[in-house]
């Protein structure tokens, strides 16, 4: 029986993510850095600078790696040995701190935590579509909560996978979810649907 370790791993958008280095969200963006100024204007800020090229080379690194096991077998206890190990490095991936404490915005995809259907849900924000739900969560430094106040302008329910734009204060919080482990919260002040280009100003 021909095996599957791996295969469904090296298919899906994560290791494609991991062996391109830096990727750009697959939402469009903006490839301008956020522009300085006071430290309580909104920052526009990608998933690429919440990610250290230090840590995607030793992740790319340890994907050649688990490469070159694809002769395991699934469930097999060296197979689940290889996985928990690498589940361990992305759970524990480190944080970047630049922006910490800081306002930004920053599109992803939403992920629902659970069936309530409120304004003030909280929900993960991922990078790509199908992230936890199609394909494996995407490492700690890629996955934030978002945490909408009574104040926030959210314009309806987040859909599960809907593109959205979101902005608040950036924190760090690696907190386990029902859905994969997180590096960030973010505060939302807002939460609305994607649109190109950003929402800047309104």
């Amino acid at each position: 029986m021909t095996t599957s370790f791996l295969r469904g791993l090296a298919s899906s958008v994560v290791t494609a993510f991991l062996l391109s280095g830096l990727s750009s969200v697959a939402v469009a963006q903006t490839a301008t850095k956020p522009a300085a100024g006071p430290s309580t204007a909104i920052k526009e800020i990608t998933w690429d600078d919440l990610i250290s090229e230090k840590w995607v080379k030793e992740m790319q690194a340890e994907m050649t790696l688990m490469g070159r096991l694809g002769f395991l077998e699934d469930g097999t206890e060296a197979a689940n040995k290889a996985m928990s190990k690498l589940r361990d490095k992305w759970n524990a991936a480190p944080i970047v701190t630049t922006y910490l404490n800081q306002r930004v915005r920053l599109p992803g995809y939403v992920v629902p935590l659970d069936g309530e259907r409120h304004l003030r849900r909280e929900f993960l924000l991922v990078p790509y579509f199908g992230a936890c739900i199609h394909y494996p969560p995407p490492p700690a430094n890629q996955m934030m909560l978002v945490q909408p106040t009574a104040n926030s302008r959210i314009r309806a329910v987040p859909e599960s996978m809907a593109a959205v734009w979101v902005e608040g204060t950036l924190r760090e919080a690696r907190l386990a979810t029902s859905q994969g482990v997180t590096g960030y919260t973010l505060e939302a002040e807002s939460v609305r649907p994607y649109e190109e280009p950003s929402p800047r100003g309104r």
